[in-house]
């Protein structure tokens, strides 16, 4: 008996891939600054780009480039981060289109710009713009940078696949390390007032905006101490000491050695500055001062 086999011939149906007609030359955007506590600033920036592309070879006919600015980073947002950041967005100047599209976005071919070369054309010049559009947002200070790929088609976008050039297209966003500050109420200035002192300790709050650490660092003009008004000597029956302390930790008063905290975000926070005087009981009666300069500076 001979068996004779007659496999089936599989028919492979493959998507074609275009040849590389043309080169896409490296861009960088100009570093843009974004300040998020600037209240006068603009809520989103504009920055405009070219990008040139260069024909592959010695060829006479026309050519039309479909292209799109791929975001490497996350499925869900575009950002300059690796997983925060600020947010951008990529326009075409031929038509205002968003060309930005996500490495596994479905019906990413709808976000795509276009460039035509005339037959005696090696190079044309592709306008865009990036928009940073999450300027309000809490964001940290930090240097952000991110390199995108483009992907772009030669011939029909629906039957050919893409060529693409990763890390073609650079942007860096510097966020510096910012803050304001003010006693509560929005004021520069406060006073603590010990009253009859039935209380040995009384305290403001400090609210602080930062986008990245700061230090806090505090002078006596007295001496770390309340002295009576017209006193004439510097007796201790004329003098209150007293301590300091921000956030709950000992502030030194010699304006040397700070408190380094962390980012109070954008939102800011209320932070207790808490003055704890010495008994008062053997001292002479009068009317107790002292100024406290506060120095609130960010750090590195």
């Amino acid at each position: 008996m001979i068996a004779v086999l007659l496999p089936a011939l599989a028919t492979m149906v493959t998507t074609a891939a275009a040849a590389q007609c043309v080169t896409v030359d490296p861009a960088v955007a100009p570093n843009i600054r974004v300040d998020p506590l600037d209240a006068a600033g603009a809520a989103q920036v504009v920055q405009p780009l070219d990008l040139t592309f260069r024909r592959v070879g010695v060829g006479t006919e026309a050519l039309t480039i479909a292209y799109q600015i791929v975001d490497e980073d996350s499925p869900i947002q575009s950002r300059i981060g690796v997983s925060a950041g600020p947010q951008v967005e990529w326009r075409s100047n031929d038509s205002g289109r968003n060309i930005g599209a996500y490495r596994n976005e479905a019906y990413a071919l709808l976000r795509s710009g276009t460039v035509s070369l005339a037959a005696d054309e090696n190079s044309k010049q592709a306008g865009i713009r990036l928009f940073l559009t999450n300027l309000r947002e809490d964001l940290p200070a930090g240097v952000y940078r991110e390199q995108f790929t483009i992907r772009y088609w030669c011939a029909d976008v629906d039957t050919t696949l893409p060529n693409e050039i990763p890390g073609i297209l650079a942007v860096t966003v510097q966020v510096p390390n910012v803050l304001s500050a003010n006693i509560a109420g929005a004021s520069t200035r406060g006073e603590i007032d010990f009253l009859d002192f039935s209380t040995l300790s009384r305290s403001l709050s400090i609210q602080v905006r930062s986008t990245g650490r700061y230090a806090v660092t505090a002078r006596s003009l007295n001496g770390k101490a309340m002295l009576r008004e017209g006193a004439a000597s510097t007796s201790e029956a004329d003098r209150i000491s007293y301590d300091v302390r921000f956030g709950g930790r000992d502030l030194a008063l010699d304006a040397q050695q700070g408190l380094v905290n962390p980012r109070a975000g954008l939102e800011g926070q209320r932070i207790p500055l808490d003055v704890i005087v010495e008994d008062v009981g053997a001292k002479r009666a009068g009317v107790y001062r002292d100024t406290l300069i506060l120095t609130l500076a960010p750090v590195s």
